[in-house]
């Protein structure tokens, strides 16, 4: 809008007065995250509207006529003439011949140089504005090409513009994001998106950019399309000298069944890799394959094994069997319908392994499974034992007491039982007054 001056009358805003707040208004109105693109959007609009503002200009000063304004609201073509007789009227006019030629030869030389003026102002903004095309043409080129390739969400996260974890949607993108980036990458996750083919492609990054990226972790969830074929690209590229792989999560994945076991044997022969957490979640396991898999661990270095929600009830000895790695440290068996029978045998085994974590949670072990447990809990190495949705009342915890008044632990885990919050705060505090 335009502003009033003195006399009242409403000034038109001209295009050189509204570009330095119209780039203003594009700064403050760029996204919360702020970055690089938002701010390169911002100076864009400010140097369009400066160039517009100056040909808006260059065009008045070459057409005239009542539309161009001095910048005080008065037209030029009606700047009032002097009267004759006034006091600025001059005492002894110069010949009419004289003053013609004059007049004409002073506009003439200031028309040249307004000419040339308004020349040059029409070409440095004809530059701009052809710079700024070229540069848009190529930016909307480069993210065209890096769309194509797959590189574009590993290149936003680079440039700050996107979270890293956000750009691995894809096998093609996490690939481009350790060829690209210079910093270390830990962990890879990747659900819905990895098949053979890009289980094969990811193993050939790791093996090119892995130890760039100080690579440690793999977990690939939730992949229905991966098959053994691809579990093994990824345990041979695991097996790499040089490797620093120390997990592979293949969780949820329970098309793998039994072949997840004959891929992962590579791994577990002694000191034949760094690996040393395996989570095997939902695999499709029966008992016979945590068998065959106690079996080729015998001397491996495994410390973590997550087995959870595979159906290994009457499996017990086979659990057992597992137990028995020399170093296994933390076994998760949440949700694996284990039976009383199997209770036993896992808890007679504990006071010969070095396992320090038990998670027997969502295995309904009532009354009689704490019992079987707390009668080998005081021999064993375990710390930390939990015991979630196992139909527990405050009751059957008992034995568990009296367990712990022979070797404490540091944590039992209780959530999800037939108890009220004021009963597990009661009995925390009477094994902490046992103490």
């Amino acid at each position: 809008q335009g502003k009033r001056s003195g006399s009242g009358r409403a000034e038109p805003a001209t295009p050189h007065a509204m570009a330095p707040s119209l780039a203003g208004l594009a700064f403050a109105l760029r996204p919360p995250m702020r970055g690089r693109f938002a701010l390169l959007l911002a100076l864009v609009a400010g140097a369009v509207l400066f160039v517009a503002a100056s040909a808006s200009e260059g065009q008045c000063g070459v057409e005239g006529g009542p539309r161009c304004s001095d910048g005080k609201g008065t037209a030029l073509s009606e700047a009032p003439a002097v009267a004759e007789g006034s006091a600025d009227a001059p005492l002894a006019p110069a010949s009419a011949g004289e003053g013609e030629g004059e007049g004409e030869a002073t506009n003439g030389t200031s028309g040249k140089v307004k000419r040339r003026e308004i020349d040059g102002i029409g070409m440095v903004g004809a530059c701009l504005v052809l710079s700024l095309l070229v540069f848009v043409v190529l930016w909307i080129g480069a993210t065209i090409k890096f769309a194509l390739d797959g590189s574009l969400p590993a290149r936003l996260a680079l440039w700050g513009l996107l979270p890293e974890a956000y750009a691995a949607i894809s096998v093609t993108a996490v690939v481009a994001l350790l060829r690209l980036k210079q910093t270390e990458t830990p962990i890879i996750v990747l659900r819905n998106c990895v098949t053979d083919a890009g289980a094969k492609e990811l193993a050939e990054a790791i093996r090119l950019y892995g130890k760039k990226a100080d690579l440690q972790a793999i977990e690939l969830p939730h992949n229905p399309r991966l098959g053994e074929a691809g579990v093994c690209e990824i345990v041979a590229a695991a097996l790499l000298e040089g490797s620093n792989l120390q997990e592979l999560d293949f969780s949820y994945n329970p098309q793998l069944r039994s072949c997840i076991v004959d891929a992962l044997k590579p791994l577990l022969g002694p000191r034949a890799s760094k690996v040393n957490t395996l989570r095997l979640a939902d695999c499709g396991l029966t008992p016979a394959e945590v068998q065959k898999l106690a079996d080729n661990a015998a001397s491996s270095g495994l410390r973590t094994l997550d087995l959870s929600c595979n159906e290994l009830g009457g499996g017990g000895e086979a659990v057992a069997a597992v137990l028995e790695v020399p170093v296994l440290e933390e076994l998760t068996l949440t949700c694996c319908n284990l039976r009383l029978e199997d209770v036993e045998a896992i808890a007679a085994t504990l006071p010969y392994t070095s396992l320090k974590s038990l998670q027997l949670g969502g295995n309904k072990l009532k009354a009689a499974g704490v019992r079987a447990l707390a009668a080998h809990l005081p021999k064993s190495q375990i710390d930390e034992l939990g015991l979630e949705g196992n139909d527990l009342e405050a009751a059957d915890l008992g034995p568990l007491g009296s367990a712990w008044a022979r070797r404490p632990f540091s944590r039992v885990k209780l959530a999800g039982n037939r108890m009220a919050q004021e009963e597990v705060s009661a009995f925390v505090r009477t094994l902490k007054s046992i103490n």
